[in-house]
């Protein structure tokens, strides 16, 4: 689940929740209904592993809440992509589009993506550019066609982004969410 929040004084939070693997680690806080998460799943008993097993380490996980400030410590933008492994990659094709390019939260939402898999395999959502994936096959890589509707696919981004008048919302239309003010 990811949130995005922002109020009338500019104050913004960028929130995300996840429990890991369906309903967490199936363990509940009695009288509560609350479940707890398990991301201690993601660590390894293998000593030469990244993601081994230590006193005070945190597992590598995909928990990426967004937050981009002004030069001057002010909020410009909460944000968030949901979708595991497609989430740091999610984070960097919102930001390019909205910051370098200029679109507008719901235009970087909308936008096709693309998903490095491994090696040089790629995979991209149906309405990719046509060209741009010829060019990279030309380059050598494996281009992998798909509907942006699997479990992870590409993601689903909510973003909140203040300017000068306010603010500017978007929300992906490949998964559930919506942008309300009041």
């Amino acid at each position: 689940m990811y949130l995005s929040a922002a109020d009338e004084s500019g104050m913004m939070v960028s929130f995300i929740q996840s429990n890991y693997m369906g309903f967490g680690s199936g363990v509940v806080v009695p009288g509560t209904g609350i479940s707890l998460q398990n991301r201690g799943a993601g660590f390894s008993l293998d000593p030469e592993h990244v993601n081994v097993v230590a006193p005070g380490k945190r597992p590598f996980h995909t928990i990426i809440p967004g937050f981009v400030m002004n030069a001057d410590g002010t909020p410009l933008m909460s944000f968030g992509l949901m979708g595991g492994p497609m989430q740091a990659q999610g984070h960097l094709q919102m930001m390019m589009r909205i910051l370098r390019y200029k679109q507008n939260p719901q235009a970087a939402a909308d936008a096709p993506r693309w998903r490095i898999e491994a090696g040089l395999k790629v995979a991209v959502e149906r309405s990719f550019d046509r060209l741009v994936i010829e060019e990279l096959r030309a380059k050598g890589h494996e281009m992998e066609i798909e509907d942006p509707s699997g479990v992870f696919a590409f993601g689903g981004a909510q973003i909140i982004q203040r300017t000068a008048h306010g603010y500017v919302g978007g929300t992906d239309p490949r998964k559930d969410g919506l942008v309300a003010a009041y």
